[in-house]
């Protein structure tokens, strides 16, 4: 095991298929306290994806990204920045969630996250789904409250709608939605069709080519109880112009942009 992923472990929430292994891998780590000679995060990382959304009513943007690390280590999440500084990967001040719940704003950033409750690997069929909030946490980054709620894992996954992908004839924008109009399903065999797909605002990426020109757009969107914030929905959504469509014809609330990365 790498000193990059000894590091990963430290810095982050462990992902659900090493929860078997969580014992046994703290103790590996009080074994080798020599590896540990520099702060966590900061390395020798090369980005495979980048994303930047601007935070309304502040001088601060939040960035997505996703990069890889020496033997095929992986880092991805959020990370809050002063729009006049540069990105670099830093796992110290990466955000305690890995989907966004709602558009970012200057008061407070929502993200959710899902944590075994009993009901990881061959525990998932003997356990019953939970699908409220198990665990709520506050901190603060770069200034901005976040709230993080925690969902246990089979909560969480019977949400999940999986991944949809759809062609679109054209949209219309309101201050927190995208709404999708003739769509095709591209993924299905039965080639369902849609009149309407509406899509909130908080987690939608934006992949354009050189001209500006959107190729590609891919929602993340998680749904919660405006009452409880028991988890509803969850989907992934591809969708594809089949017209000419213009990034600058979107505003910047709740949408991120993709920053193109230079292969070197």
């Amino acid at each position: 095991m790498t000193k990059l992923l000894f590091i990963q472990i430290l810095c982050r929430p462990l992902p659900i298929h090493y929860a078997k292994m969580k014992i046994k891998i703290l103790k590996l780590l009080l074994l080798a306290p020599l590896l540990f000679t520099s702060g966590c995060g900061i390395g020798e990382w090369t980005l495979s994806e980048l994303y930047v959304q601007k935070i309304e009513g502040t001088s601060k943007v939040l960035y997505k990204y996703d990069a890889w690390g020496g033997r095929d280590s992986n880092a991805n999440g959020f990370i809050i920045l002063d729009a006049s500084a540069t990105f670099e990967v830093d796992l110290r001040n990466e955000l305690p969630f890995y989907r966004l719940s709602a558009i970012p704003s200057a008061s407070k950033i929502e993200g959710v996250t899902h944590d075994c409750y009993n009901s990881c690997g061959e525990n998932y069929y003997k356990s019953q789904p939970i699908f409220k909030t198990m665990k709520t946490d506050r901190s603060v980054h770069g200034g901005i409250n976040v709230i993080t709620r925690t969902f246990q894992y089979r909560g969480f996954s019977e949400k999940e709608r999986g991944l949809q992908r759809y062609a679109f004839e054209r949209f219309k924008e309101t201050r927190d939605s995208l709404f999708f109009y003739n769509l095709d399903d591209v993924e299905s065999r039965d080639g369902r069709h849609l009149d309407e797909l509406k899509i909130r605002k908080g987690e939608i990426y934006l992949q354009q080519d050189a001209s500006g020109q959107i190729t590609k757009i891919i929602a993340n969107e998680v749904r919660l109880n405006a009452g409880d914030n028991a988890i509803e929905d969850s989907r992934i959504v591809y969708l594809t112009p089949k017209n000419k469509m213009m990034a600058a014809e979107l505003s910047e609330r709740g949408l991120f942009r993709e920053i193109k990365i230079t292969k070197q």
